[in-house]
């Protein structure tokens, strides 16, 4: 009987090994695949031209140059849509770990194409105020993954700053004076940070000026001048906006 059984635990043996040796081909064929579709070269590079188109895009909407916000507008949902569409489902290492790469890659896309859907419709401060998600986007990606940067810290900042500048225009100058801290704890964070790639040999000096903005500000509410506080605050924006403007990163 024992004979006879032989053959058949030789072709079970056989089988069990074939089986065995389709499903390793077949993981290193996926794992091959996978490899070759994460180019981190590219994949950086079409985030940086996209990081670059929405700067332009939050700028010359913010300036209404309406010309100038629908070639960058336009531009940041073709980057965008293309990382969505060739790395949503192949992320690179720096995101391979986030379960919500996908869905928040797309929602980017989504950002981008609401802010161009209401520049077309002629509402170029909607189109503005719908480019502005994007940075709680991309800040909470980077937090989750371990890859907070100076671009990070500059939202982080941007968030008090806007917060100041609403109790300054409405004339509430013990809360714009409860900011200032916040403020200048916030803005040495951005200085002590690594420098961007972009940053030049005017990029202390131009950090600088939010030093001052930010001196010039609490100097006013301590003299408590309500109009002179509304104005250094709006000055303090512009100064941050040279600094956001030239060294700014929010996606990548």
């Amino acid at each position: 009987m024992k004979l006879k059984l032989f053959p058949l635990y030789l072709i079970l043996i056989l089988l069990t090994c074939l089986v065995a040796g389709c499903v390793d081909e077949q993981v290193k064929s996926e794992d091959d695949t996978n490899a070759a579709t994460v180019d981190e070269a590219e994949f950086a590079q079409i985030m940086a031209e996209a990081n670059s188109a929405y700067i332009k895009a939050l700028v010359s909407t913010s300036q209404k140059n309406t010309s100038a916000s629908e070639a960058s507008i336009n531009l940041l949902v073709e980057k965008l849509t293309y990382v969505s569409e060739t790395y949503g489902q192949a992320p690179p290492e720096m995101y391979a770990n986030d379960k919500n790469w996908t869905s928040e890659i797309k929602r980017a896309v989504l950002i981008a194409a609401y802010s161009q859907e209401m520049l077309a419709s002629g509402d170029i401060e909607a189109a503005h105020t719908a480019l502005e998600p994007m940075r709680d986007l991309f800040f909470s990606l980077h937090e989750r993954n371990g890859v907070i940067h100076m671009g990070d810290l500059l939202t982080v900042f941007h968030a008090s700053m806007e917060e100041a500048i609403t109790f300054a225009n409405a004339n509430d100058t013990e809360r714009v004076a409860s900011y200032i801290p916040t403020l200048e704890q916030e803005w040495q964070d951005v200085k002590d940070a690594d420098k961007p790639a972009s940053a030049d040999e005017e990029y202390e000096q131009t950090l600088a000026q939010v030093d001052s903005a930010i001196g010039v500000l609490n100097s006013s509410i301590i003299n408590g001048d309500s109009a002179e506080i509304r104005t250094n605050a709006e000055n303090l924006r512009l100064a941050f906006a040279r600094v956001f403007a030239k060294y700014g990163v929010v996606i990548s």
